[in-house]
């Protein structure tokens, strides 16, 4: 006697979720860089614009950042001409990164108008989520990305007259965010002042979390 099983009918869903939030930080980035024959004079000069930025900030008055330094390169200077290269001493890079915590308040004013009123290099801020503000937004987002996938099944399973619906299975990634960075050159801040007695304000713009999970239910043929 042959007995056979009976296919589970199922309904597969992708729920989504998306929160707009405004970013708590801002970083910083400052890039240092120094040409010279020799490497001792190349990283000498090198540390000595870094030594130029600590002071900056100093003088700034603001003590609501952290300063760190990063991406440390001594490199040949190789200079191309007309298809040859040539060896021209060494170049000396490093990268400072500040984050400010007050990212859109009196801190972050203060250390933009210092940097650029005593330092002569380039610099870029963005602003950005912390660690543990996107945390905070973790829970909300799956609770939301759940009752999206429920209620897209439950609109599916409606419509089609399927019956009850029960949850056969749940499929979750990785928290991800959607926000992608915007990048402020040193020339074109988004400061904008009245007049010289008015202080300047820096606005962020809103991030984009999204959050994902794909909810497959089945019912009764």
């Amino acid at each position: 006697m042959m007995s056979m099983a009976q296919e589970t009918s199922k309904i597969s869903v992708d729920g989504k979720s998306e929160i707009k939030v405004l970013p708590d930080e801002a970083l910083i980035r400052v890039s240092l860089s120094m040409k010279a024959m020799k490497t001792a004079d190349a990283t000498e000069g090198l540390n000595k614009k870094a030594a130029e930025v600590t002071k900056a900030l100093k003088k700034s008055g603001v003590d609501n950042y952290e300063l760190k330094a990063d991406n440390y390169f001594v490199n040949v200077n190789r200079v191309y001409t007309k298809g040859t290269s040539k060896d021209s001493g060494y170049v000396a890079s490093q990268t400072l990164r500040i984050l400010v915590k007050d990212n859109s308040g009196e801190d972050l004013v203060k250390i933009m108008e210092t940097l650029h009123n005593n330092i002569d290099m380039g610099f870029q801020f963005e602003f950005q989520l912390s660690d543990n503000k996107r945390k905070e937004y973790e829970a909300e987002l799956l609770r939301l990305a759940i009752k999206d996938a429920k209620n897209k099944a439950e609109i599916i399973a409606n419509s089609l007259e399927l019956g009850k619906i029960v949850v056969h299975q749940v499929i979750y990634g990785d928290f991800t965010s959607s926000y992608q960075p915007k990048m402020y050159g040193a020339e074109s801040m988004r400061i904008v002042a009245d007049n010289q007695r008015t202080p300047p304000t820096i606005e962020p713009d809103e991030q984009t979390l999204t959050d994902q999970v794909k909810v497959i239910f089945t019912f009764d043929k």
